[in-house]
Protein backbone atom coordinates (compact mmCIF):
# COMPACT_ATOMS: atom_id res chain seq x y z
CA UNK A 1 0.00 0.00 0.00
CA UNK A 2 2.76 2.25 1.02
CA UNK A 3 4.43 1.36 -2.34
CA UNK A 4 1.44 2.10 -4.44
CA UNK A 5 1.15 5.55 -2.57
CA UNK A 6 4.56 6.80 -2.93
CA UNK A 7 4.19 5.46 -6.89
CA UNK A 8 1.19 7.66 -7.13
CA UNK A 9 2.91 10.85 -5.59
CA UNK A 10 6.04 10.41 -7.64
CA UNK A 11 3.70 10.37 -10.72
CA UNK A 12 1.69 13.56 -9.47
CA UNK A 13 4.87 15.41 -8.82
CA UNK A 14 6.26 14.78 -12.43
CA UNK A 15 3.16 15.71 -13.69
CA UNK A 16 2.89 18.93 -11.79
CA UNK A 17 6.91 19.67 -12.57
CA UNK A 18 6.45 19.22 -15.90
CA UNK A 19 3.42 21.47 -15.92
CA UNK A 20 5.32 24.12 -13.80
CA UNK A 21 8.11 24.04 -16.09
CA UNK A 22 5.76 24.27 -19.54
CA UNK A 23 3.95 27.31 -17.82
CA UNK A 24 7.27 28.86 -17.14
CA UNK A 25 8.36 28.47 -20.43
CA UNK A 26 5.37 30.34 -21.46
CA UNK A 27 6.43 32.87 -19.71
CA UNK A 28 9.75 34.60 -21.34
CA UNK A 29 12.02 36.14 -19.05
CA UNK A 30 12.64 40.12 -19.46
CA UNK A 31 15.77 41.44 -20.99
CA UNK A 32 17.03 43.41 -18.33
CA UNK A 33 18.47 46.68 -19.08
CA UNK A 34 20.77 48.77 -16.18
CA UNK A 35 19.60 52.29 -16.01
CA UNK A 36 22.07 54.26 -13.69
CA UNK A 37 20.52 57.95 -13.14
CA UNK A 38 20.71 60.91 -10.30
CA UNK A 39 17.48 60.84 -8.60
CA UNK A 40 19.49 62.76 -5.47
CA UNK A 41 21.79 64.85 -4.88
CA UNK A 42 22.01 68.34 -6.99
CA UNK A 43 20.80 66.71 -10.17
CA UNK A 44 17.55 65.40 -8.65
CA UNK A 45 15.75 67.90 -11.22
CA UNK A 46 17.31 66.53 -14.26
CA UNK A 47 17.44 63.00 -12.82
CA UNK A 48 13.72 62.24 -11.94
CA UNK A 49 11.77 63.32 -15.33
CA UNK A 50 14.61 60.57 -16.95
CA UNK A 51 13.12 58.12 -14.86
CA UNK A 52 9.67 58.87 -15.71
CA UNK A 53 10.57 58.85 -19.95
CA UNK A 54 12.15 55.70 -18.76
CA UNK A 55 9.05 54.04 -17.35
CA UNK A 56 6.33 55.29 -19.72
CA UNK A 57 8.74 53.64 -22.29
CA UNK A 58 9.08 49.93 -20.85
CA UNK A 59 5.50 49.98 -20.24
CA UNK A 60 4.46 51.24 -23.73
CA UNK A 61 7.15 49.05 -25.38
CA UNK A 62 5.93 46.17 -22.95
CA UNK A 63 2.15 46.73 -24.10
CA UNK A 64 3.04 46.25 -28.10
CA UNK A 65 5.12 42.98 -27.82
CA UNK A 66 8.24 43.56 -26.30
CA UNK A 67 11.10 43.03 -27.95
CA UNK A 68 9.87 39.79 -30.24
CA UNK A 69 7.83 38.80 -27.36
CA UNK A 70 10.32 39.06 -24.74
CA UNK A 71 9.04 41.86 -21.90
CA UNK A 72 11.97 44.40 -21.58
CA UNK A 73 12.51 45.86 -17.54
CA UNK A 74 14.76 48.62 -16.54
CA UNK A 75 16.69 48.24 -13.23
CA UNK A 76 17.07 51.65 -12.49
CA UNK A 77 19.31 52.79 -9.58
CA UNK A 78 20.51 55.99 -7.58
CA UNK A 79 24.23 56.97 -8.45
CA UNK A 80 23.57 59.95 -5.95
CA UNK A 81 25.34 62.42 -8.71
CA UNK A 82 28.42 60.71 -7.94
CA UNK A 83 30.93 59.67 -10.61
CA UNK A 84 32.33 56.69 -7.82
CA UNK A 85 29.41 55.30 -7.41
CA UNK A 86 28.14 55.24 -10.23
CA UNK A 87 30.81 53.34 -11.62
CA UNK A 88 30.41 51.00 -8.69
CA UNK A 89 26.98 50.55 -9.47
CA UNK A 90 27.81 49.35 -13.43
CA UNK A 91 30.15 47.00 -12.08
CA UNK A 92 27.54 45.36 -9.89
CA UNK A 93 24.95 45.72 -12.51
CA UNK A 94 27.23 43.66 -15.30
CA UNK A 95 27.62 41.57 -12.71
CA UNK A 96 24.20 40.66 -12.50
CA UNK A 97 23.82 40.15 -16.05
CA UNK A 98 21.82 42.73 -17.40
CA UNK A 99 22.56 43.38 -20.97
CA UNK A 100 22.92 47.27 -22.34
CA UNK A 101 23.34 50.13 -19.13
CA UNK A 102 21.63 53.43 -20.17
CA UNK A 103 23.62 56.11 -18.13
CA UNK A 104 23.31 58.57 -17.22
CA UNK A 105 21.97 61.92 -15.70
CA UNK A 106 25.22 63.78 -15.53
CA UNK A 107 28.34 64.22 -17.62
CA UNK A 108 30.81 62.51 -15.05
CA UNK A 109 28.53 59.56 -14.04
CA UNK A 110 28.27 59.02 -18.37
CA UNK A 111 31.64 59.17 -18.12
CA UNK A 112 32.68 56.93 -15.14
CA UNK A 113 30.01 54.44 -16.12
CA UNK A 114 31.72 54.41 -20.18
CA UNK A 115 34.65 53.19 -18.98
CA UNK A 116 32.94 50.01 -17.39
CA UNK A 117 31.09 49.19 -20.08
CA UNK A 118 33.86 49.75 -22.94
CA UNK A 119 35.70 47.47 -20.92
CA UNK A 120 33.15 45.04 -20.75
CA UNK A 121 32.04 45.12 -24.30
CA UNK A 122 28.81 46.10 -23.55
CA UNK A 123 26.35 48.58 -24.76
CA UNK A 124 25.52 51.98 -23.62
CA UNK A 125 23.54 54.72 -24.10
CA UNK A 126 24.36 57.93 -22.67
CA UNK A 127 21.45 61.00 -22.34
CA UNK A 128 24.37 63.62 -22.15
CA UNK A 129 25.69 66.13 -24.51
CA UNK A 130 29.25 65.25 -24.37
CA UNK A 131 30.35 63.82 -27.14
CA UNK A 132 33.96 62.82 -26.00
CA UNK A 133 32.27 60.21 -23.99
CA UNK A 134 32.63 57.64 -27.74
CA UNK A 135 34.31 60.43 -29.78
CA UNK A 136 37.67 59.91 -27.84
CA UNK A 137 41.01 61.34 -28.61
CA UNK A 138 42.17 57.47 -30.15
CA UNK A 139 38.91 56.91 -31.86
CA UNK A 140 35.14 56.18 -31.54
CA UNK A 141 34.19 53.61 -28.75
CA UNK A 142 32.18 50.94 -30.56
CA UNK A 143 29.59 50.22 -28.05
CA UNK A 144 28.99 53.81 -26.66
CA UNK A 145 25.89 55.80 -28.56
CA UNK A 146 24.40 58.69 -27.40
CA UNK A 147 20.68 60.04 -27.53
CA UNK A 148 20.95 63.59 -26.50
CA UNK A 149 22.04 66.44 -29.35
CA UNK A 150 25.69 67.17 -28.79
CA UNK A 151 27.05 70.14 -27.27
CA UNK A 152 28.57 70.74 -31.14
CA UNK A 153 25.31 70.85 -32.29
CA UNK A 154 23.32 72.88 -29.22
CA UNK A 155 26.51 75.80 -30.03
CA UNK A 156 26.17 75.75 -33.66
CA UNK A 157 22.02 76.35 -33.22
CA UNK A 158 22.64 78.86 -29.76
CA UNK A 159 24.62 80.79 -31.59
CA UNK A 160 23.16 81.11 -34.93
CA UNK A 161 19.88 82.37 -33.40
CA UNK A 162 21.41 84.69 -31.33
CA UNK A 163 23.19 86.37 -34.77
CA UNK A 164 20.24 85.70 -36.85
CA UNK A 165 17.46 86.77 -34.45
CA UNK A 166 19.34 89.85 -32.52
CA UNK A 167 22.39 90.49 -34.30
CA UNK A 168 24.95 89.08 -31.78
CA UNK A 169 28.66 89.86 -33.14
CA UNK A 170 30.34 89.86 -29.41
CA UNK A 171 29.61 87.75 -26.47
CA UNK A 172 30.87 86.35 -23.06
CA UNK A 173 30.52 83.22 -21.77
CA UNK A 174 29.58 81.94 -18.04
CA UNK A 175 29.94 78.39 -16.78
CA UNK A 176 29.94 75.66 -14.52
CA UNK A 177 33.19 75.08 -13.79
CA UNK A 178 32.84 71.25 -13.98
CA UNK A 179 34.02 68.92 -17.02
CA UNK A 180 30.16 69.70 -18.79
CA UNK A 181 30.52 73.58 -18.59
CA UNK A 182 34.04 73.72 -19.43
CA UNK A 183 33.65 71.44 -22.41
CA UNK A 184 30.76 73.48 -23.51
CA UNK A 185 32.40 76.39 -23.15
CA UNK A 186 35.04 75.60 -25.12
CA UNK A 187 33.07 74.06 -27.50
CA UNK A 188 31.18 77.41 -28.26
CA UNK A 189 34.14 79.42 -28.04
CA UNK A 190 35.26 77.21 -31.47
CA UNK A 191 32.24 77.72 -32.74
CA UNK A 192 31.49 81.41 -32.43
CA UNK A 193 34.75 81.85 -33.74
CA UNK A 194 34.05 80.09 -36.77
CA UNK A 195 30.81 81.78 -37.30
CA UNK A 196 32.63 84.83 -36.84
CA UNK A 197 31.29 86.15 -33.32
CA UNK A 198 34.11 87.25 -30.67
CA UNK A 199 34.15 86.12 -27.14
CA UNK A 200 35.22 88.89 -25.05
CA UNK A 201 35.73 86.72 -21.67
CA UNK A 202 35.34 83.42 -20.11
CA UNK A 203 34.48 83.27 -16.26
CA UNK A 204 34.03 79.56 -14.50
CA UNK A 205 31.99 79.34 -11.13
CA UNK A 206 31.18 76.49 -8.65
CA UNK A 207 28.57 74.32 -9.29
CA UNK A 208 27.30 75.23 -5.01
CA UNK A 209 28.44 78.46 -5.48
CA UNK A 210 25.79 81.47 -4.61
CA UNK A 211 27.59 84.34 -5.46
CA UNK A 212 28.70 85.47 -8.83
CA UNK A 213 29.22 88.95 -8.65
CA UNK A 214 32.75 88.98 -9.55
CA UNK A 215 32.50 86.90 -12.55
CA UNK A 216 29.63 88.77 -13.87
CA UNK A 217 30.60 91.94 -13.48
CA UNK A 218 34.08 90.99 -15.49
CA UNK A 219 31.85 90.08 -18.52
CA UNK A 220 29.82 93.24 -17.98
CA UNK A 221 32.57 94.85 -18.25
CA UNK A 222 33.73 93.87 -21.98
CA UNK A 223 30.24 94.86 -23.21
CA UNK A 224 28.54 91.91 -25.13
CA UNK A 225 25.91 91.90 -27.27
CA UNK A 226 25.06 88.39 -25.29
CA UNK A 227 25.90 85.98 -22.33
CA UNK A 228 26.14 82.66 -23.50
CA UNK A 229 25.90 80.25 -20.17
CA UNK A 230 26.76 76.46 -19.46
CA UNK A 231 25.52 75.17 -16.75
CA UNK A 232 22.69 72.64 -15.76
CA UNK A 233 20.52 71.84 -12.39
CA UNK A 234 19.20 74.93 -10.73
CA UNK A 235 22.80 76.81 -10.08
CA UNK A 236 22.42 78.29 -13.47
CA UNK A 237 19.06 80.16 -12.12
CA UNK A 238 20.70 81.96 -9.18
CA UNK A 239 23.46 83.10 -11.85
CA UNK A 240 20.42 84.41 -14.46
CA UNK A 241 19.07 86.01 -11.21
CA UNK A 242 22.63 88.14 -10.38
CA UNK A 243 22.94 88.98 -13.87
CA UNK A 244 19.95 90.59 -14.31
CA UNK A 245 19.95 92.08 -10.53
CA UNK A 246 23.61 93.99 -11.95
CA UNK A 247 21.87 96.18 -14.69
CA UNK A 248 22.38 93.22 -17.48
CA UNK A 249 19.53 92.97 -19.49
CA UNK A 250 20.30 91.75 -23.03
CA UNK A 251 20.14 87.99 -24.13
CA UNK A 252 21.09 85.05 -21.94
CA UNK A 253 22.07 82.41 -24.50
CA UNK A 254 21.67 79.05 -22.90
CA UNK A 255 22.87 74.95 -22.72
CA UNK A 256 20.05 72.83 -22.34
CA UNK A 257 20.76 72.10 -19.56
CA UNK A 258 18.08 74.51 -17.71
CA UNK A 259 15.09 73.13 -19.27
CA UNK A 260 13.71 72.25 -16.82
CA UNK A 261 10.66 73.85 -14.07
CA UNK A 262 13.34 74.31 -10.96
CA UNK A 263 14.84 76.79 -13.23
CA UNK A 264 11.89 78.47 -13.73
CA UNK A 265 11.03 78.32 -9.60
CA UNK A 266 14.26 79.34 -9.13
CA UNK A 267 14.74 82.19 -11.59
CA UNK A 268 11.68 83.89 -11.60
CA UNK A 269 11.19 87.67 -13.70
CA UNK A 270 14.89 87.06 -14.26
CA UNK A 271 14.49 84.75 -16.58
CA UNK A 272 12.82 86.71 -19.19
CA UNK A 273 15.27 87.47 -22.45
CA UNK A 274 16.85 84.03 -21.51
CA UNK A 275 16.70 81.49 -24.83
CA UNK A 276 17.80 77.79 -23.98
CA UNK A 277 18.74 74.98 -26.62
CA UNK A 278 15.95 72.41 -26.33
CA UNK A 279 14.82 69.18 -27.86
CA UNK A 280 11.08 69.34 -27.91
CA UNK A 281 9.02 71.88 -29.96
CA UNK A 282 6.45 73.29 -27.77
CA UNK A 283 3.75 74.78 -30.56
CA UNK A 284 4.70 72.36 -33.55
CA UNK A 285 5.68 69.30 -32.60
CA UNK A 286 5.87 66.14 -34.92
CA UNK A 287 3.60 62.89 -34.48
CA UNK A 288 5.89 61.06 -32.20
CA UNK A 289 6.61 64.18 -30.09
CA UNK A 290 2.91 64.70 -29.88
CA UNK A 291 2.08 61.23 -28.61
CA UNK A 292 4.78 60.77 -26.40
CA UNK A 293 4.09 64.14 -24.53
CA UNK A 294 0.14 63.34 -24.18
CA UNK A 295 1.00 60.91 -22.72
CA UNK A 296 3.56 62.20 -20.23
CA UNK A 297 0.76 64.93 -19.35
CA UNK A 298 -1.65 61.83 -18.88
CA UNK A 299 0.37 59.63 -16.92
CA UNK A 300 2.59 62.46 -14.94
CA UNK A 301 0.24 65.02 -15.04
CA UNK A 302 3.09 68.05 -16.03
CA UNK A 303 4.20 68.58 -19.13
CA UNK A 304 7.11 66.87 -20.25
CA UNK A 305 10.43 68.33 -20.55
CA UNK A 306 13.39 67.31 -21.95
CA UNK A 307 15.52 65.19 -19.98
CA UNK A 308 12.15 62.48 -20.40
CA UNK A 309 12.27 62.86 -23.75
CA UNK A 310 16.23 61.65 -23.82
CA UNK A 311 14.79 58.21 -21.90
CA UNK A 312 12.48 57.35 -23.93
CA UNK A 313 14.48 57.79 -27.20
CA UNK A 314 17.56 55.93 -25.78
CA UNK A 315 14.59 53.13 -24.48
CA UNK A 316 13.08 53.37 -28.27
CA UNK A 317 17.17 53.21 -29.62
CA UNK A 318 18.07 50.00 -28.00
CA UNK A 319 14.97 48.28 -28.30
CA UNK A 320 14.94 48.57 -32.17
CA UNK A 321 18.79 47.02 -31.79
CA UNK A 322 17.43 44.71 -29.84
CA UNK A 323 14.65 43.67 -32.38
CA UNK A 324 16.77 43.53 -35.25
CA UNK A 325 19.56 41.06 -33.26
CA UNK A 326 17.47 37.45 -33.15
CA UNK A 327 17.93 37.31 -29.78
CA UNK A 328 21.69 39.27 -28.89
CA UNK A 329 22.60 40.76 -26.18
CA UNK A 330 26.26 41.08 -26.86
CA UNK A 331 27.76 44.86 -27.47
CA UNK A 332 29.07 44.22 -30.43
CA UNK A 333 26.37 42.54 -32.36
CA UNK A 334 23.82 45.94 -31.65
CA UNK A 335 26.41 48.41 -31.85
CA UNK A 336 27.10 46.75 -35.82
CA UNK A 337 23.24 46.89 -35.92
CA UNK A 338 22.95 50.72 -34.92
CA UNK A 339 26.19 51.87 -37.31
CA UNK A 340 24.52 50.52 -40.47
CA UNK A 341 22.49 53.60 -40.05
CA UNK A 342 18.51 52.46 -40.44
CA UNK A 343 16.74 55.53 -39.04
CA UNK A 344 15.03 55.04 -35.56
CA UNK A 345 12.31 57.76 -34.82
CA UNK A 346 12.45 59.52 -31.54
CA UNK A 347 10.61 62.53 -30.17
CA UNK A 348 13.69 64.36 -30.57
CA UNK A 349 14.89 63.34 -33.50
CA UNK A 350 15.37 60.27 -36.51
CA UNK A 351 18.51 58.69 -35.33
CA UNK A 352 20.88 57.72 -38.08
CA UNK A 353 24.04 56.30 -36.42
CA UNK A 354 27.09 55.07 -38.50
CA UNK A 355 30.59 54.04 -37.52
CA UNK A 356 31.94 57.70 -37.07
CA UNK A 357 28.59 59.04 -35.76
CA UNK A 358 27.28 57.69 -32.50
CA UNK A 359 25.14 60.83 -31.89
CA UNK A 360 23.25 60.19 -35.32
CA UNK A 361 21.11 63.36 -34.87
CA UNK A 362 21.58 66.74 -37.21
CA UNK A 363 21.31 70.37 -37.14
CA UNK A 364 17.72 70.61 -37.44
CA UNK A 365 16.66 68.59 -34.01
CA UNK A 366 17.81 72.01 -32.00
CA UNK A 367 15.21 73.95 -30.92
CA UNK A 368 15.34 77.18 -29.26
CA UNK A 369 12.90 77.62 -26.18
CA UNK A 370 11.95 80.52 -23.84
CA UNK A 371 10.35 80.63 -20.44
CA UNK A 372 6.32 81.80 -20.19
CA UNK A 373 5.22 81.69 -17.28
CA UNK A 374 5.98 78.50 -15.13
CA UNK A 375 6.40 76.56 -18.76
CA UNK A 376 8.70 76.50 -21.65
CA UNK A 377 7.31 77.40 -25.10
CA UNK A 378 9.07 77.92 -28.60
CA UNK A 379 11.53 80.76 -29.21
CA UNK A 380 10.16 83.35 -31.57
CA UNK A 381 11.94 82.94 -35.04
Amino acid sequence: MNRAIRAAAAGLFTVVLAASSYGASAQPQPIRIGAILSYSGPSAPLGLPQINGLKMAESEINAHGGINGRPIHFEIVDDEAKADVASQLATQQIASGVSIILCGTRVDTSGAVARVTAQAGMLQMIMVPTQSIWNTKTGVVKTIFQSQASDQLSAQGLLAYGKRKFGVKKVAIIHDANFFGTNGAEIATDIAKTDGIAVLGNEAYAGDATDFTPQIQRLMATNPDAIVMWGATTTPALVVKQIRQLGFTKPILSSGGIDSEAFLKIAGPADANVYSVGALSKQHPGPEQKAFEDLYQATYKTPAVTFAAQTWDAATIVAAALRSANGKTDGKTLADILEKGAPIKGVMATYRFSPTDHNGMSLDSIKIIVPQGDIWTDAPT
